[in-house]
């Protein structure tokens, strides 16, 4: 017997029987908590292969009896007019959180390091005024903002969501957090060698911030995505809309046809799922470096 197989004995049989039964019972858990959270998206996509009256029969069936995958062409190729097509709206969509989350990323990093290592004065002030405006409730400043968009000549265009959008305070907060607990001899050792703010910012301290930049971006992208009462107050035409407008629409259209409208919520559902999947371990670790002190 090998030398690793012999510790690899050893090991077990240094563990007593209720290791093991903890062991199992944790994964156990874990199963029954994923089963809980995802059959409700699960029962959502087998509904989109069966026809309305299978969805409103009961007892429900779990898989429809045909499966009729021609719905999603179906809602694909709906047109309510004037440019109003799911292609358009899932464009839309995309195009307003992936450039929204991108410019958060940058104007919100360069104000978090501003705030995180350089010195001015009101610093604080200006740091603390900032965090109070996220107490402000949203609804407060709802008629201000469409007052102001529509003096800016904005209403029924993008640039009415991207320029609210491009810094939060969340983000800055978020941001400064993680610069602070950025070793403070790297930047010194480069304004040693005379790089400048702009330098240190740009090579020093954002390589090292990925997983705080991804965790905004992650975050925003999702905001922007998921976000329905400024899309529905600033775009009115139906080639600017966005899915989750879009979709309040469609379902009113299609209110009788409910195994239509959950082909059109998982358009909205699956692009979201896919990217927190893809980039949960940098949010993870996002969310834990944010949390220290610098």
């Amino acid at each position: 017997m090998t030398e690793q197989a012999l510790a690899i004995q050893k090991y077990h049989k240094g563990k007593p029987a209720m290791h093991y039964i903890g062991l199992v019972m944790r994964y156990l858990l874990i199963i029954a908590i994923g089963l809980v959270m995802f059959t409700p998206f699960i029962l959502a996509f087998l509904g989109t292969a069966k026809t309305d009256a299978e969805i409103s029969a009961y007892p429900p069936s779990f898989f429809p009896a045909v499966w009729h995958w021609d719905n999603w062409a179906k809602v694909w190729n709906t047109d309510i007019g004037n440019g109003g097509t799911f292609p358009r709206w899932l464009f839309n969509t995309a195009f307003l959180s992936v450039t929204v989350a991108v410019l958060e990323a940058i104007f919100c990093s360069m104000a978090a390091y501003a705030f995180a290592r350089m010195k001015f004065p009101g610093r604080n002030f200006i740091f603390n005024f900032m965090l109070a405006t996220m107490m402000i409730p949203g609804a407060v400043t709802l008629i201000p903002s469409y007052v102001l968009m529509s003096k800016l000549r904005l209403i029924n265009s993008f640039f009415s969501l991207i320029i609210p959008g491009a810094v939060s305070a969340g983000g800055i907060f978020m941001l400064t957090q993680f610069f602070r607990a950025i070793p403070q001899e790297l930047e010194d050792a480069a304004y040693m060698d005379g790089a400048s703010h702009m330098q240190i910012y740009k090579d020093v301290v954002l390589p090292l911030a990925r997983p705080a930049l991804l965790t905004v971006l992650i975050l925003q992208f999702q905001g922007m995505w998921n976000n329905f009462l400024a899309p529905l107050l600033y775009l009115n035409s139906a080639d600017k809309m966005v899915l989750n407008v879009a979709l309040s629409i469609f379902q009113q259209s299609y209110k009788a046809q409910w195994n239509l409208t959950l082909v059109g919520a998982m358009f909205n559902a699956i692009p979201v799922l896919i990217l927190f999947f893809i980039f949960s371990k940098y949010y993870i670790e996002g969310v834990a470096y944010t949390g220290l002190k610098g």
